[in-house]
């Protein structure tokens, strides 16, 4: 085949499950690459369903730290997909070649992969496949390929026509072996076995045979031996067998460069970085492959590893100093526990709430958490479903084995938004059963205070704050920390970003349980509907 639609095809790029990848040439003469898919595949008619949808999505995702999807063909007896060209090694072949990541250049794989799975997952696309040969290092930075379309094959059973799982066992989270509902949340645990791939060049779940690397992902803990510490918090708690205990990929990106970069700023300080640091391909390096030019692609893959060195020394080590010179932002700390609410067994004892859906049925917003407040119960409470000790209560459960103390510094966030009514809203920490706890509130006029509660009693530790430009109505970013400051507990209040309040209490709680409220005046006949979405929470793990 030489020709399919206006493209001119010049020879085959590699073969898969799905299909055939050429590289190809536009009626401009740019490269491209396109995927042809089975014609095994084709005649299914719920596959092709499947793939219109998905096919649409992943033209919708945006383009930085992805090969972006510029067409797909989605009728007529050959369905295929048309993505941008992407020359270089994949990180499969550079590990495999020139050994495992190191320093800033490992730092700088992780910033960019999470970059791309933020981008994903806001287009409402999983991955399924993210592994080492689905990540390309390109002259201008490492791009993720192959995303979304697999999960067409969902529609004729989840296997291949030659009965091959969909996926690398390698790389698929446990709850995808199990045969439970794949989420973003599978894509974040297979960025954690890229991660330590790349750290170490081994897959972190060992194993010779399908059924031994299976049983590995289901049971045993990764190995990580070689992997270094500044990433390693982040990898393990991608690696969590619950979904629900894993970050997203945004608090991925989060983490790893402080949380006042978009991810499309991220993206271009990855590329402009990574241009730097690199000298573009040759004509000679993008030749088909055995062909002239094979040194100079070994030379380049070498330039775009050193590359890599200088993107993570102006992102991530950059990151980090702009971080510790923004004194109102929050703490750096590890990610501890998240709840997107897309799972209704996480625990929480209130409404689990899509916002909405589209023709097809599938859900296009994430789900959100609900709490409603009304002429008869004027407040709603929920605690977070965290399995942690607290020193009250240093066993939560006698018959389990001793589980971590809550840190004493601790942050945690959550995004809230007012459906309807008036009132206030919004989270505490260090809790009891007795009614003490530290309190931080927002009310629907925009007005921020922290109050301390001691057995049911108390009051604002300062005076209100107004927020500037607050809108109940929208999406609120709210995050707030209870952290040791000497012998006092500093207490710190950020809406959207900006530190809002601020107030130390000489007399310190201990630490205790956290969670969400939504509060109606006594008396007051105008119920509050408020939905939360994006729990989470960080802090230092400390042993009771």
């Amino acid at each position: 085949m030489n020709q399919i639609g206006r493209y001119r095809l010049l020879h085959v790029l590699g073969r898969g499950g799905m299909g055939t990848v050429h590289l190809a040439e536009d009626p401009a003469g740019q490269r491209v690459a396109i995927k042809v898919i089975n014609p095994e595949l084709s005649q299914h008619e719920q596959f092709r369903a499947r793939f219109r949808r998905e096919a649409d999505a992943a033209l919708r995702v945006r383009r930085f730290c992805t090969a972006a999807v510029l067409e797909a063909a989605l009728d007529g007896d050959q369905l295929y997909v048309v993505t941008e060209y992407v020359p270089g090694p994949n990180l499969e072949e550079a590990v495999r070649q020139s050994g495992p990541l190191r320093g800033s250049s490992l730092d700088a794989l992780a910033v960019s992969v999470a970059t791309a799975l933020t981008a994903i997952h806001g287009a409402g696309v999983v991955h399924r496949d993210l592994k080492p040969s689905n990540v390309l290092l390109s002259p201008v930075g490492p791009r993720v390929i192959d995303f979304g379309i697999a999960r067409a094959l969902d529609e004729i059973g989840g296997v291949t026509g030659t009965g091959e799982l969909i996926g690398t066992p390698r790389y698929m989270a446990p709850e995808v072996l199990r045969g439970e509902p794949v989420s973003a949340a599978c894509d974040v645990f297979s960025w954690g076995c890229l991660l330590a791939f790349a750290a170490t060049g081994k897959a972190p779940f060992p194993g010779e045979t399908l059924p031994s690397i299976i049983y590995q992902v289901l049971n045993t803990e990764p190995v990580l031996e070689g992997l270094e510490p500044a990433l390693r918090e982040l990898v393990v708690a991608s690696l969590a067998k619950d979904p629900a205990w894993r970050p997203t990929a945004q608090q991925l990106l989060d983490q790893l460069i402080g949380r006042q970069a978009a991810p499309e700023q991220v993206a271009h300080t990855v590329q402009v970085a990574w241009q730097e640091g690199t000298t573009p391909y040759t004509a000679a390096a993008r030749r088909p492959p055995g062909g002239p030019g094979e040194g100079s692609r070994r030379a380049s893959r070498g330039r775009l590893l050193a590359g890599l060195a200088v993107a993570a020394a102006l992102l991530v080590g950059g990151g980090v100093a702009v971080w510790a010179m923004l004194p109102s932002g929050p703490p750096d700390l590890p990610p501890l526990f998240s709840d997107d609410f897309t799972s209704t067994s996480s625990g929480w004892s209130g409404t689990y709430d899509p916002d909405a859906t589209d023709s097809y049925g599938y859900i296009t917003s994430d789900f959100t958490y609900g709490l409603d407040a009304g002429e008869y119960n004027e407040e709603r409470w929920a605690q977070a479903p965290v399995p942690y000790a607290t020193e009250k209560n240093p066993t939560p459960d006698p018959t389990a084995t001793p589980t971590p103390m809550i840190p004493s510094t601790l942050v945690i966030g959550v995004a809230a938004k007012v459906r309807s009514g008036s009132g206030e809203f919004g989270m505490w920490c260090r809790g009891d059963d007795a009614g003490t706890y530290y309190e931080f509130t927002l009310d629907t006029s925009g007005n921020a205070r922290i109050r301390r509660i001691l057995e049911k009693a108390g009051g604002n530790l300062a005076a209100p704050v107004k927020v500037d430009g607050f809108n109940p109505k929208e999406r609120n970013q709210i995050q707030v920390a209870c952290e040791e400051n000497g012998s006092a507990t500093r207490l710190t209040m950020w809406i959207n970003g900006k530190r809002v309040h601020r107030v130390d209490d000489p007399n310190g709680l201990p630490t205790g349980d956290i969670g969400l409220f939504a509060r109606i005046p006594k008396g007051s006949a105008n119920p509050l509907k408020v939905v939360y979405d994006d729990f989470e929470m960080r802090g230092v793990k400390q042993q009771p």
